[in-house]
Parts: structure tokens; C-alpha cells; sequence
């Protein structure tokens, strides 16, 4: 049996080419199976326009980690839609088979942030779940009108 060379790889967000995900993200797959071999991770940049929602999802199969770059993110997690607001340098753990709604926080502020999962394929295992996009665009006015000072 001929021995498999694997190899790291630098890859720079700036040389992909940005998607639109299910969950109506805009994305750039950095490290995926496709763009490196990667076998058990992926991770994207998130691009996130002033006062996003992005429509509710789960990952039957993956965990999820989002670390927040730049801007103030609140991500509506489970079936009740509770808000966690996270912003630079706070990472935040998804486990597998949760529902989760990410939201940009400010309405002047793009957000970017790092999103890494335990599927190589990026979103092969995403799962739309329309049933909470309507609650989690309510739960996300409410916060915006809470907390306008943040938002600006």
C-alpha cells in the first residue's frame, strides 16, 4: 500500500471566491475538503450586512464554533431562540443538532467572523428549518429596539 503524503496549506480568504450558503450567509469556504483535504474541520468567513438575519438552521452531524472578528453578532440559539451576543475575540460553541439563528447585531456595522465546523464539507449536514425564521426575525426587532445604542 503507497504511503499518503498529506501536507499543510495556507489559505488566504482573499483569493476564494464568496457563496451564498443555504442559511442566506455570505460565506468564503476557506479550509474544506475541496479547497484542502481536510478529512474532520472546515471554516468559512461570515460576511454579515447591517441588521441581518440569516434564516434558521441546524448541522444534524457537525459541532460549531463562531469566533466573532469584527462587529457585535447575537446568535438565537435552540427552540426558544435565546440570545448569546458575542463580538471580537469570543468564541461560540454550537453543539450538533441545535437549532441557531445568526443575527448582526448593529444596523451601521458589517460583522465578520470565522465559522468552523466538524464537517470537511462545510454544509453538507445544514438543515433549514423555516418554522423559527418568523419568531427568530421577532426575537431580533426586539433586541434591536432594546439595545439601539449597540446597534449604532
Amino acid at each position: 500500500m503507497a504511503e499518503v503524503t498529506k501536507s499543510a496549506r495556507v489559505v488566504a480568504a482573499a483569493e476564494m471566491a464568496e457563496v451564498v450558503g443555504p442559511q442566506q450567509q455570505h460565506l468564503i469556504p476557506c479550509v474544506t475538503r475541496e479547497t484542502c483535504g481536510s478529512e474532520g474541520i472546515s471554516a468559512a468567513m461570515v460576511n454579515m450586512v447591517p441588521g441581518k438575519v440569516a434564516l434558521a438552521h441546524y448541522h444534524a452531524h457537525s459541532e460549531t464554533v463562531v469566533v466573532c472578528l469584527s462587529g457585535r453578532a447575537v446568535t438565537l440559539i435552540g427552540p426558544d431562540l435565546v440570545p448569546y451576543e458575542h463580538g471580537p475575540g469570543e468564541f461560540l460553541y454550537i453543539p450538533e443538532g441545535v437549532v441557531h439563528v445568526a443575527v448582526n447585531h448593529s444596523a451601521t456595522e458589517s460583522l465578520v467572523a470565522l465559522d468552523i465546523r466538524t464537517d470537511p464539507q462545510f454544509s453538507a449536514d445544514l438543515v433549514l428549518t423555516p418554522e423559527y425564521d418568523a419568531p427568530a426575525a421577532e426575537v431580533a426587532a426586539r433586541l434591536w429596539r432594546d439595545n439601539a445604542s449597540v446597534r449604532a
